[in-house]
């Protein structure tokens, strides 16, 4: 009798270690599939916000251009006061 109740025990406890290892494989699977599909979002994600840090290098670059613009503005202003008549006339009469 002793033997019989030992060995049932010894039968479930290998029938419960083996249901619990099929599902900590089962989970596994799920695990390494929800996985696949995360770094296929996160491809998609890295993808679509690409442009976002190419942002600070078009700034830059845009701010470079604006101030040539401004040197330029400046340099074309002082060439057309030098030019024009009525301003360089303007400018002696103030003064004297």
């Amino acid at each position: 009798m002793e033997w019989t109740v030992g060995f049932l025990l010894g039968g479930l406890i290998v029938v419960v270690v083996a249901a619990m290892l099929i599902t900590i494989l089962l989970v596994a699977r799920n695990i390494e599939r929800l996985a696949g599909q995360a770094l296929g979002v996160a491809g998609e994600i890295k993808t679509a916000t690409r442009p976002i840090w190419s942002l600070a290098d078009a700034n830059d670059i845009l701010e470079d251009i604006a101030g040539t613009v401004r040197s330029l503005e400046a340099q074309v202003t002082v060439i057309a006061d030098e030019l024009s008549p009525e301003t360089a006339a303007g400018s002696e009469r103030s003064e004297g």
